[in-house]
């Protein structure tokens, strides 16, 4: 039975805390619609962040926790989008901010016109590497050829050499004989 009344009193604990949850962001609704036309849009919003923390704080379950603080991320993101910066900038400060949009627009547009030019002179670049690839290319083609061709020739000539000389030593060691043979005929007589 202890249990059971337990059970309905943490039910009920859990229903008091998300009641109170849900009425003090109503009346933070309120207190901040108030204080941002009196005191201007930024105390309201620190004023409403700090009620939030001290609501999370107070959440001792661990699934209200997760969904307040998905609710804290939803409203985080959409404030993020519905900021209006220009509101909040003096006219000083907009007069400065056009001038860097202004320079911003002008640096992209020479990095534009900067990077086709590059592009530009890179494929002009390429296309004088390929043709001169293509040029020397055919000029070893031909060379190879030419070589092949009179590589016959070549062989045929040293062949052609080789057997001279050949004759010619043989020729040259045959006088020797002969001139060593009368030398010694020579001698003898």
């Amino acid at each position: 039975m202890s249990n059971s009344g337990n059970n309905t009193n943490s039910g009920t604990t859990t229903e008091t805390t998300a009641n109170k949850t849900a009425a003090t962001h109503a009346e933070h609704e309120k207190t901040q619609h108030k204080t941002s036309t009196a005191e201007g849009h930024v105390g309201a919003d620190e004023n409403r962040w700090v009620l939030r923390l001290e609501e999370l704080l107070k959440v001792k379950n661990l699934d209200e926790l997760k969904s307040e603080l998905t609710k804290l991320a939803g409203e985080i993101q959409t404030e993020i989008q519905n900021f209006d910066f220009n509101a909040h900038l003096s006219p000083s400060a907009k007069t400065r901010l056009k001038t860097l949009e202004q320079s911003y627009s002008e640096v992209t547009r020479a990095v534009s016109k900067a990077q086709k030019q590059f592009d530009r002179e890179f494929n002009k670049s390429l296309r004088v590497l390929k043709k001169t690839r293509q040029d020397v290319e055919k000029q070893i083609r031909d060379v190879r050829a030419k070589v092949t061709k009179h590589r016959g020739t070549l062989v045929k000539a040293s062949k052609t050499l080789t057997s001279k000389l050949k004759k010619t030593a043989s020729t040259a060691r045959r006088a020797r004989k002969t001139t060593k043979t009368a030398a010694r005929t020579a001698k003898k007589a």
